[in-house]
């Protein structure tokens, strides 16, 4: 059965027998889904790095740490990072065990603080992670990259939605004589954008990483049920 034949399955132009997708006129209509998606490239990113330290002492430690952290603010800044886009945890002051020899050593007291950092423009992703890694980060734990035209998109992917599904619906209903009459029902769902592979990618260079970095596409779908009355 073709996709043509699986929504001729729901037009109904008597008295439903068919309830396709919950409650529907009494009179004769047509039920059809749209669908659209819309692709963007991340445009800002968030990286969230360790900076850690053992020492025999986590006076000592703290104090290797809070140095390294300051160099970090520093570096975000010299990036013109704002410091409302930096978010710095509490310290966190464990022992620090090692197992030699099937016993468990102490090998000192380890000070670690999370730093995460919102960057705008990914133009100086390069630069920002050269300056942080000569600042002395332990890890750059995670970098998420997003679009920050979220609510934008997911408003456009709706709208070629709703256009896809009332140009089906009008195909249907014109193929079997009839015209759309008035909307009986919407329901609308969109996903949150998610990373997908694309061939199609942003490139820049990272002189850490010593290798160009790929941003694939990112993706935001939009599907809708659409109810219409016939005239």
């Amino acid at each position: 059965m073709n996709a043509i034949s699986r929504i001729l399955l729901c037009l109904s132009l008597t008295t439903p027998l068919l309830a396709c997708a919950g409650e529907t006129p009494e009179k004769p209509h047509v039920s059809v889904q749209g669908y659209a998606e819309v692709e963007a490239l991340p445009d800002s990113a968030e990286l969230t790095l360790q900076i850690v330290a053992t020492r025999d002492s986590a006076a000592d430690a703290k104090a290797d740490v809070d140095r390294r952290v300051a160099k970090v603010l520093a570096a975000a800044r010299g990036q013109n990072i704002t410091d409302d886009a930096i978010r710095a945890s509490q310290i966190r002051v464990a022992p620090d065990y090692q197992w030699e020899d099937g016993t468990r050593q102490l090998k000192g007291q380890r000070v670690e603080r999370e730093v995460v950092i919102e960057l705008a423009d990914l133009e100086r992703y390069g630069a920002l992670v050269d300056a942080l890694v000569e600042a002395g980060i332990d890890e750059l734990g995670n970098v998420r990259f997003l679009v920050s035209q979220r609510e934008a998109l997911a408003a456009q992917a709706l709208k070629a939605a709703v256009a896809d599904g009332r140009e089906r619906a009008a195909l249907l209903a014109g193929e079997l004589g009839s015209k759309l009459d008035k909307i009986y029902s919407i329901n609308a769902n969109a996903t949150p954008i998610q990373p997908r592979a694309d061939r199609a990618v942003m490139m820049m260079e990272a002189k850490a990483a010593d290798a160009p970095m790929l941003l694939g596409k990112e993706t935001i779908s939009a599907r809708v049920s659409l109810v219409f009355t016939l005239d």
